[in-house]
């Protein structure tokens, strides 16, 4: 949910909760690791499994409505409700009871400390049956990674090693160096088993129980604990337990995660940003009975490419109430543009029409006659003005496809300013000039922290901290029977360059200084110049 409360929260806070994410035999991953980080970046070859691991995180985050601190979320409508009916005051008992008001007593003197364990126990019983049941959450998260991948089942994912004939899948979630909770899957053609675990955390963390909305949550639970402890007569009279799970529950979940939403911007997005207004109108003529009888074996998008595409069709210019997504979206429209996206929507309905409007003219440009840079970029213009706010998840394949070296590193500062405004970024890429200016966006931040700088929250300067970063590198082991992940530490003299980059660099400057020596050699430089006279 974006809860306008909750988007005022700072970005430091949303990197208190780390996650990480493991596979084996996936995909064309054998085994693979990934620590997120505010701005995730995976690079290597071809093939090796960077849009598979991006598009996991894509599913798994929609499942989860984000990566939350406590597992609570909308998937746990069951959980909540179970937990409300077992403890109607019917069958309350007298244990029971004197453990709600041991936490209300406890809540009134140190919320800060509020624990799991705090509550009753069918709690605790209720959320590790929740996460681990394959009636509930595995489940979704095999229907979810089957429609974003657009695969018959879960089997055309599993890499047959010759050693496994299942995917395994894992989920940690962790705070301070100490897991919170996991979730571990082996799927297999047939089954999926899960298994989990839930620590005895706090409720609250300590850096938000200051907040103006904590306090209100608070107070309200409290006034409902007090006024039905106080009086016996009510206790067999008003379901009241259900009300105060209701709020437990809408407060931890509101506070989970700032922001819960993701965005994906596939690779090849010029080609549907140029298509999508025929692409929509050719399904919707389709999907009446005479369309699906004509064509009745329809082709399928994958879940990420459909989303994408929803998105752009039900494009309202009014999105979050976050000026500085939209100042990110206008600096990225005059520095690298040199002109702006405007949106055309027919007044009588319809899917609407994105075009370009250079600098300084009054002529709009359909993006079929604009060039494949602003077709590129014209998604990430319009996610940043009227989808993406803070505490949400921006997943971009490829943000250099069609960029001019200079675009790409301005394309790396606006990443920056995003993680910067506390957007969650993850990146496939294969360009060098995106990873030097990130690492020199990473010099930047280490020096100010050396100089004791703090971001200024009005301007929030694209410099990015070292521990902000993450950059996995993907590559085929010939030992394995497919890739592998590995982060590529910082280093403040080579930066965050994967090693066979500067192969290929050498090699290219080899290969050029060797036909110039030849060319030398051959009187090639004068038959050159006698091409002029």
């Amino acid at each position: 949910m974006n809860n306008p409360d909750s988007r005022t929260i700072s970005s430091d806070k949303l990197r208190s909760t780390d996650v990480r994410v493991e596979v084996t035999n996936f995909g064309p991953i054998e085994s693979g690791a990934v620590d997120m980080r505010p701005l995730t970046v995976f690079v290597g070859p071809s093939n090796t499994g960077k849009t598979y691991f991006a598009i996991l995180i894509y599913a798994l985050h929609r499942v989860l409505d984000g990566f939350p601190r406590l597992p609570f979320t909308d998937w746990f409508y069951h959980v909540h409700r179970s937990i409300s009916e077992s403890l109607k005051p019917r069958s309350m008992d007298f244990a029971t009871k004197k453990k709600l008001k041991i936490l209300l007593d406890k809540m009134n003197n140190d919320a800060r400390n509020i624990r799991i364990s705090d509550f009753p126990e069918i709690l605790h019983d209720v959320i590790r049956n929740s996460l681990e049941h394959p009636e509930f959450l595995p489940n979704d998260v095999k229907n979810e990674i089957v429609r974003c991948f657009d695969v018959e089942s879960l089997s055309d994912l599993i890499h047959l090693s010759g050693k496994l004939n299942k995917t395994n899948l894992s989920l940690i979630i962790s705070e301070e160096n100490r897991d919170l909770w996991r979730l571990c899957m082996d799927m297999s053609r047939s089954a999926i088993v899960a298994n989990s675990h839930v620590s005895d955390m706090t409720i609250f963390p300590n850096t938000w129980i200051d907040s103006e909305l904590v306090h209100r949550k608070l107070s309200r639970l409290k006034d409902i604990l007090n006024r039905e402890l106080r009086s016996t007569r009510n206790w067999r009279s008003r379901p009241y337990l259900y009300d105060l799970f209701d709020e437990l529950f809408i407060f931890t979940d509101s506070f989970a995660e700032v922001g819960n939403e993701a965005y994906y911007l596939p690779a090849a997005r010029s080609g549907i940003m140029q298509s999508h207004r025929v692409i929509a109108s050719s399904l919707v003529a389709r999907s009446t009975r005479a369309g699906l009888d004509r064509f009745p074996e329809l082709p399928t998008f994958s879940g990420v490419i459909a989303d994408f595409m929803q998105r752009l069709i039900l494009h309202e210019e009014s999105g979050p109430d976050d000026t500085l997504m939209q100042k990110f979206a206008g600096q990225l429209e005059i520095e690298t543009l040199a002109g702006r996206i405007r949106t055309n929507r027919p007044t009588s309905g319809g899917y609407p029409e994105f075009v370009y409007r250079p600098r300084n003219t009054e002529q709009d440009i359909r993006l079929t006659r604009a060039s494949s840079m602003v077709s590129e970029l014209v998604p990430v213009v319009l996610f940043l003005r009227g989808a993406v706010g803070r505490g949400d998840m921006f997943i971009i394949e490829e943000p250099e496809a069609h960029l001019h070296p200079a675009a790409q590193t301005r394309m790396a500062m606006t990443l920056a300013r995003m993680v910067r405004a506390g957007v969650r970024v993850v990146v496939t890429t294969h360009s060098d000039w995106l990873l030097k200016e990130i690492g020199n966006l990473m010099r930047e931040g280490e020096l100010g922290e050396q100089a004791g700088q703090s971001a200024d929250e009005e301007e929030l300067p694209s410099s990015l901290r070292p521990g902000d970063v993450g950059i996995w590198l993907f590559r085929k082991d010939e030992s394995a029977s497919g890739s592998t992940v590995e982060e590529i530490p910082f280093d403040r003299i080579e930066g965050v360059e994967p090693r066979d980059y500067e192969d290929v660099a050498e090699a290219l400057y080899n290969r050029s200084a060797d036909l110039q020596n030849r060319l030398e050699e051959t009187g090639g430089e004068e038959t050159t110049g006698s091409g002029h006279e």
